[in-house]
């Protein structure tokens, strides 16, 4: 399966072979005690957004970490995943409502983060290629195009994501 995992500022596109690595391998986490799946997408969020974070052409240990957290993520699409489906995972700053930043720092804070974030899985996409950029580019269409509805009705809630807003925005 192919996993294409899009922050607020990388995005990263790897094959899956098999099953998704256990969460005590994402070696970031190591340090927090019971990391849920909040956690991970929290960390995954952060570094997708950290514009100060390694490269992910450039850095194989980063490039793992973050395709670990990604395949964990995308675990329940991976079961029933065949070898040529897309998934792509939107990894979006959410808006902390007025009142409760004291909470949602918390959360940000186990991981090092200065957002908390929220994952959209889209529907599978059938039929892409992981060494043709066109086939890639059509699933990711195609599911971004499913996800509209979602995306406009969350709107207000992924405010802080400007990358959702402005492609929102390109609809109108």
């Amino acid at each position: 399966m192919i996993i294409r995992v899009m922050g607020e500022i990388e995005i990263h596109c790897f094959e899956q072979k098999g099953e998704a690595a256990p969460a005590g391998k994402l070696a970031a986490l190591t340090s927090i005690d019971n990391p849920g799946d909040g956690d991970i997408i929290n960390w995954l969020g952060k570094a997708l957004d950290d514009a100060g974070a390694p490269s992910l052409d450039e850095d194989a240990g980063w490039r793992e970490q973050v395709e670990i957290a990604a395949s964990i993520l995308a675990a329940p699409a991976l079961a029933k995943a065949d070898a040529d489906d897309f998934v792509l995972l939107l990894v979006l700053r959410e808006k902390w409502p007025v009142g409760s930043k004291a909470r949602f720092k918390a959360i940000a804070d186990r991981v090092g983060a200065s957002h908390t974030y929220r994952l959209l899985a889209c529907p599978l996409q059938k039929g892409a290629d992981i060494r043709d950029e066109d086939s890639l580019s059509k699933a990711e269409a195609a599911a971004l195009r499913t996800m509209v509805p979602v995306l406009k009705k969350a709107r207000k809630q992924f405010a802080n994501s400007s990358g959702l807003q402005q492609f929102l925005q390109q609809l109108n």
